[in-house]
């Protein structure tokens, strides 16, 4: 689920009203060429902090939705509609792969992303599921128009490597999600890489960085 922790300044608060689940989006750009970094709700609880607000994608949706059913002689992609029309989303792209048939699938007390995970666990599966600019995705991914190129003292600041994943820390570039493909030309990695996370951070004097994290071995 992608998130966002966003910090009011001493200015601001106690004067933003915001209410649990009301639409919420956090954009970044320049210029005047802005893209979304989240589109989401903002999540309100007694155990948040007054100082800021936390938005979350369409999965908190899912995350608030409880499903109890018996399905039968159902394909995956059934149980996914069915778990997305229970959270109210209506705009969505599924795999449409043949993962064949069960007879009988019971999910009991379980919330819509368990239920998903359940789904991939029951037809021994591990497909992906996300939101990007608000449309569902699961088992598939979005087209991409563009492939964006990270170069080696230009965009790109540091490469480093921990366990599994590469950690590129460039500067903010809000067209790249995860889940997309990237072209990478550094000294450590020259090769495409599929995003497998972004976080973007700010910090006292305003600076934005972004940390793109990516799978692959050691490509020179």
């Amino acid at each position: 689920m992608d998130w966002c922790r966003v910090e009011l300044s001493t200015e601001l608060q106690g004067k933003i009203r915001f209410a649990d689940m009301d639409e919420a989006s956090v954009e970044l750009g320049y210029d005047g060429d802005y893209d979304s970094l989240i589109e989401g709700y903002v999540r309100c609880s007694r155990e948040d902090y007054w100082k800021e607000i936390i938005i979350k994608d369409d999965l908190m949706k899912l995350e608030r939705i409880n499903i109890r059913a018996t399905f039968l002689d159902c394909e995956p992609q059934d149980i996914v509609r069915y778990v997305l029309t229970c959270a109210g989303i209506s705009d969505y792209v599924l795999s449409d792969r043949n993962y064949g048939k069960r007879a009988r699938l019971v999910i009991d007390q379980r919330n819509g992303l368990q239920a998903l995970a359940e789904v991939n666990a029951a037809w021994s599966i591990s497909n992906p599921y996300y939101f990007q600019r608000r449309i569902f995705y699961w088992g598939t991914g979005a087209e991409q128009d563009e492939i964006y190129v990270l170069e080696e003292n230009e965009t790109i600041l540091s490469l480093n490597k921990y366990g599994s994943l590469w950690e590129a820390e460039t500067i903010a570039v809000p067209w790249i999600h995860h889940s997309q493909q990237v072209e990478i030309r550094h000294s450590k990695y020259n090769g495409m890489a599929e995003v497998e996370r972004t976080i973007v951070r700010s910090d006292n004097t305003g600076a934005v960085h972004m940390y793109i994290y990516f799978g692959g071995g050691m490509h020179v």
